[in-house]
């Protein structure tokens, strides 16, 4: 009459297998995200890096950083040293008028209405005309952070 029964039903496997899926599906975007957000921050800090060197070529011509990106640009452009880098944020390429921007503070009261435009990119402080900061926008627009503290790159003048 009854019949020993070993093993699971096709119900109870496909039931077991729905559920492997679901608790996949919620725990690689988990893994995923942490991981993209370093690669998107190493990518500025690149991208930082590269307009350092910019600045430096043209300090070693003018023996002044330049005051703003769009001077920077000019020089750059027509002494063949602009470099094309890409957004990592947007994924768009450009020249560094593209890619690097004058830096606004975070606590400047008109950060937050311009906050999605400088996702990604990189923002250049001149200081004096020995000094410089240069700080890089997370996808979030705000600066990177790195030990809890605004990562910074500067010529150290």
């Amino acid at each position: 009459m009854f019949k020993n029964k070993n093993g699971m039903t096709f119900i109870e496997v496909m039931t077991a297998v729905v559920i492997i899926a679901i608790l996949v599906g919620i725990a690689i975007p988990n893994l995923i995200s942490p991981a993209k957000k370093r690669s998107i921050d190493a990518s500025i800090k690149t991208n930082m890096r590269t307009l350092q060197v910019m600045l430096e070529t043209y300090r070693v011509d003018n023996l002044v950083y330049p005051d703003g990106i769009s001077e920077l640009d000019s020089q750059a452009t027509a002494k063949n040293y602009n470099k094309k880098v890409k957004n990592p944020v947007t994924t768009n390429d450009g020249y560094v008028n593209y890619w690097a921007v004058d830096f606004l503070d975070p606590a400047d009261p008109s950060f937050n209405s311009q906050k999605a435009a400088y996702q990604g990119k990189v923002g250049y402080q001149k200081v004096n005309s020995t000094k410089y900061y240069i700080n890089g926008y997370s996808e979030g627009g705000m600066p990177i952070l790195q030990n809890n503290t605004i990562y910074l790159v500067t010529n150290g003048g």
